[in-house]
């Protein structure tokens, strides 16, 4: 063992040696660069993309090369504050006729653009707005707990090219999932560009309340029962007139409930049957409201009388 280790050092040594000597090497060689657009008017902006990088030729030593494929410090600058609404552009005489505007880590030196050769490039009227952000989430809750309506509405703002805001109205954030949740709590949730390179968001994210509560339930006494699709010539009455209900939903959102808050009644058209006297009554609950368990008394008694005709 003891022999194997110089052995294995030497070697590792003439690699790294190797290594240096060749990564000091001049070559010549094609990558990839991003594409910057400067833009110094703050009312114009692009209308359309621009390609995200360019194929170049440079030269430069083996090691800078290398190491451009993991630092990403180059990048081409396209000054396009001159362009008032279109214009086609030579990339490949652009820069080089621009070499401040070429700017390559390390010793790296530029020789032409390869691709693409021309761009078309768009110019509009840069505008801001506000828009509502539609939270996109996946909530599993323990049993005995309930997601209560969220009546907050989430709105940010976004700028960029005119043509392109006046059909946004509505952004969507990223799917947020959780499961086996019992308590509430807020999350911060990124919202979803639908283009980076011309919409900028003023937040990339917001923070959102998901307010979990257990199940509880509640006795609503005293609730009036209506009559739906009377007759003209009939009165009708009802024994008892009212009906208790006994329904379930958030604990918080369930203790302002008041009789008001329910619609109890009797459907004349649909229900009533001849020689019958007793019947449901339909209720229409309130949407914080989970399920009505209940309904005392679960019949009544439905009177019909005839209206006595005034001579």
């Amino acid at each position: 063992m003891k022999k194997i280790i110089p052995k294995i050092v030497v070697a590792l040594a003439a690699i790294v040696l190797w290594l240096l000597i060749v990564s000091s090497n001049t070559y010549v060689g094609v990558i990839d660069v991003p594409l910057t657009a400067y833009e110094p008017r703050e009312d114009k902006t692009l209308a359309q993309a621009l390609p995200s990088t360019v194929k170049i030729r440079v030269e430069g030593s083996g090691r800078s090369l290398y190491f451009q494929r993991f630092t990403k410090k180059s990048e081409l600058i396209l000054d396009i504050g001159a362009i008032s609404s279109s214009e086609k552009i030579s990339l490949k005489d652009y820069f080089s006729e621009r070499s401040n505007q070429v700017r390559l880590q390390g010793d790296m030196r530029f020789l032409e653009l390869i691709y693409p050769d021309s761009i078309n490039i768009r110019i509009d009227n840069k505008i801001s707005k506000e828009v509502d952000v539609l939270v996109r989430s996946d909530i599993s809750l323990k049993p005995g707990f309930v997601l209560l309506d969220d009546e907050i509405e989430y709105k940010i703002s976004i700028s960029g090219p005119e043509g392109m805001l006046e059909n946004i109205n509505k952004l969507e954030t990223e799917r947020y999932l959780r499961e086996n949740v019992d308590i509430a709590f807020s999350e911060n949730i990124e919202i979803v560009n639908p283009d980076p390179q011309l919409v900028r968001l003023f937040e990339e994210k917001i923070e959102v309340f998901f307010p979990v509560e257990m199940i509880g339930e509640i006795i609503i006494p005293n609730i009036a029962i209506d009559i739906k699709n009377k007759p003209d010539d009939l009165d009708i009455q009802f024994i008892p007139n009212t009906v208790s209900l006994r329904v379930t939903g958030g604990n918080t959102q369930i203790q302002s409930l008041r009789p008001e808050d329910f619609k109890v009644y009797f459907d004349y058209l649909s229900q009533w049957f001849p020689n019958k006297n007793y019947y449901p009554v339909k209720v229409l609950k309130p949407e914080n409201v989970l399920d009505v368990i209940s309904v005392d008394p679960e019949q009544v008694e439905v009177v019909v009388l005839k209206k006595q005709e005034v001579d």
